[in-house]
């Protein structure tokens, strides 16, 4: 499958990309970028080719009232218009017809050059191109790999009573050519010494497009079920903090035998997050049915994070003045309110663990001992961390 129009927006391979029009043509295949700037010539625009421009001239109606139906006549896949040089906005007619047609209409922000966008696109159509002939080879020699790895921990977890557990975790970035090389290599540093951080043992594969695996043995199934949380809210860091998006299946290995089945399960893991338009995220297999749910309430009601004031306002404190009152309500969350786990877990002590809660409750009113306050802010933090840019 080649590069879609929605995948552009929904990876955020451009930062800051937002589909203006034509929704219902985001599915169209992407073959090429075509970039021109000023609009002369819009019948030479290939089938399959993006269109990309600055719009110059755009808002003279007059001379472009035909443009989207000829270039959605063309089989063009869609035009993606930078404002902020030529014309302030997208002109409303424009938007009106790409919605008539179902044509899609990319608002690229003023920031990105056109190298940058051609760098980034190109990139990502060319690895779209090859990648079931890269990732068929990868996964033969990422399961091989594995296989061997696991073989020299058989003993002492499925034939001693040690109460060790393995798992495979399986990371796809989805937008590694958004980034410099430089930035997806120290992200996945950043990962790498995380999970050793926590595990009792870890080893991992990557493959040449990113995709790693990680084999990691835990020393109890609770100090595994422990991090996973944690785990998910350092891939929101990630991406809040370099721009990388991960998608992450997990699954616990329960024999020898059973390592093929537990990378057909991870892989359907990421499958599944794609297939919710998750922006980023962990899925495990034993959560996928609460994940299938999560995105059905996701495609129903687009505005859990901005209802939510009470998350707001801490979101907007904490950009402001470089605080953690966010992460600090995540973990007491988690943590059923356990005040001396989630002090425990912050590395602080119980006195300002409660000054940070006295402060959130100040700043927002959120009252903790509310059940379903609780759940509200739960169910509002997870999609902020799934589905927000």
């Amino acid at each position: 499958m080649g590069l879609m129009i929605r995948q552009i927006v929904e990876n955020q391979l451009l930062r800051g990309v937002r589909l203006a029009a034509g929704q219902t043509g985001d599915s169209n295949i992407i073959s090429w970028v075509n970039v021109m700037e000023i609009l002369d010539s819009p019948q030479s625009i290939q089938r399959g080719e993006l269109l990309v421009t600055t719009g110059y001239n755009l808002q003279q109606e007059d001379l472009y009232k035909n443009l989207i139906s000829t270039l959605k006549n063309n089989g063009v896949s869609g035009i993606a218009i930078q404002p902020g040089y030529y014309i302030d906005e997208i002109p409303d007619y424009i938007l009106k017809e790409s919605d008539q047609l179902g044509f899609p209409v990319l608002e690229i922000p003023k920031t990105l050059t056109f190298s940058d966008i051609l760098r980034i696109l190109i990139q990502k159509i060319n690895t779209e191109k090859s990648e079931n002939i890269i990732s068929d080879e990868a996964a033969k020699i990422m399961f091989q790999s594995m296989q061997e790895n696991l073989k020299q921990y058989t003993s002492v977890l499925f034939e001693e009573d040690s109460g060790k557990v393995a798992h495979l975790f399986y990371l796809k970035p989805i937008n590694l050519y958004a980034v410099s090389e430089t930035i997806a290599a120290a992200s996945m540093n950043r990962i790498k010494s995380y999970l050793t951080d926590r595990a009792d043992s870890c080893e991992y594969h990557m493959s040449k497009n990113g995709i790693s695996s990680f084999l990691i043995l835990f020393e109890s199934e609770a100090k595994y079920l422990s991090m996973i949380y944690d785990f998910s809210i350092e891939l929101t860091f990630l991406s809040e903090q370099q721009g990388i998006n991960y998608y992450v299946g997990v699954d616990r290995i329960k024999s020898m035998e059973s390592l093929y089945l537990a990378f057909e399960h991870v892989t359907e893991c990421t499958e599944l997050l794609q297939f919710i338009h998750a922006k980023r995220g962990v899925c495990s297999y034993d959560n996928m049915t609460f994940m299938k749910m999560f995105g059905i309430l996701h495609q129903n009601e687009h505005s859990f994070v901005s209802d939510n004031q009470a998350l707001q306002i801490l979101l907007n404190y904490d950009r402001i003045n470089q605080t953690n009152y966010v992460q600090t309500l995540r973990f007491y969350l988690a943590d059923s309110c356990n005040a001396s786990k989630t002090a425990s877990r912050l590395f602080i002590h119980r006195h300002t663990l409660q000054k940070r809660l006295e402060k959130i409750n100040d700043l927002c009113g959120i009252n903790p001992d509310d059940y379903y306050a609780r759940l509200y802010m739960s169910i509002s933090l997870l999609f902020h961390d799934y589905f927000a840019f």
